[in-house]
């Protein structure tokens, strides 16, 4: 027997620091993984039954990107559930492998009903690269503006439900319904806007065109995505990650309205947010 298939599977207190604790975790994972899973593992799980060890799994330095899961948010309200999150089953256990914005998504938005899943079929030791190589492809999500010009093509073709349309493109209903009645508006004029924020500014000119209270919160809703989209992209994650200085940011944009701004605020908050609670907030 050589010297390497001698040494006992796991040792690792000949380690120390960061790399005692993954060879700990990573240990502990292969030990349960030993003792075999069930035959049949179901396609959905509630996210409360997903493990989590980023530590093993998530590659990327651990700074959420706050917009991209505020957009995901989003889209759980208009479309429902995500893709599937990645997960490998160990034991009794499913950890998650890729997903974890997705995950958080899910917690913000409150879901409580089980969630789509697919597991990796390799290792515990494989699905710490298989982590690696699915964060490594490149991922670039349409933005607003892309993505409600696909919208409005889909209404101009006029094929499809407005819930294929919502799926397909990540907008809201109410997004596609005024949509359709600027489609209707403009009749024919219509097909010639290729973006569909000129064809809205067209048809919000004409006298025999109004929106209801339902067109207008769906309307600002788009437009805050938009403004979100251009604040990003000119200011990037420094902007998002120092609060303080974003405030100092908007209390020279808002001036005397500053307390109008805040007030507005107040309405994005949980109910059970600590600043409700607070009297000098």
């Amino acid at each position: 027997m050589d010297a390497i298939s001698s040494v006992p599977a796991a040792e690792p207190q000949q380690l120390e620091g960061e790399g005692y604790e993954l060879a700990t975790l990573l240990a502990a994972l292969q030990a349960k993984a030993a003792e075999g899973c069930p035959d049949e593992l179901p396609s959905e799980l509630p996210i409360g039954q997903i493990k989590q060890l980023p530590e093993l799994f998530q590659p990327r330095a651990r700074v959420e990107d706050e917009r991209h899961i505020q957009e995901l948010v989003r889209a759980i309200k208009n479309r429902g559930l995500l893709d599937p999150l990645l997960v490998i089953q160990v034991g009794r256990e499913a950890y998650l492998i890729d997903g974890h914005h997705r995950v958080q998504a899910y917690e913000l938005a409150k879901v409580t009903s089980p969630v789509p899943v697919v597991y990796f079929k390799g290792t515990v030791e494989e699905a710490v690269l298989e982590a690696g190589r699915v964060n490594t492809k490149t991922k670039l999500p349409m933005g607003t503006k892309e993505r409600q010009d696909y919208a409005w093509r889909l209404v101009l073709l006029g094929s499809y439900s407005k819930a294929e349309t919502t799926e397909a493109a990540g907008v809201s209903d109410g997004q596609v319904a005024i949509m359709r009645r600027v489609k209707k508006a403009l009749g024919s004029e219509a097909f010639t806007y290729v973006s569909w924020w000129h064809a809205h500014r067209k048809a919000r000119g004409q006298a025999d065109f109004e929106m209801s209270d339902e067109d207008r919160d769906a309307w600002k809703e788009a437009l805050a995505e938009r403004y979100a989209d251009r604040i990003a992209k000119a200011c990037g994650p420094q902007f998002r990650n120092n609060t303080e200085v974003a405030a100092m940011t908007l209390e020279r944009l808002f001036g005397r309205r500053l307390e109008e701004l805040v007030g507005d605020l107040r309405g994005f908050l949980p109910d059970d947010s600590p600043v409700f609670s607070d009297p000098e907030f």
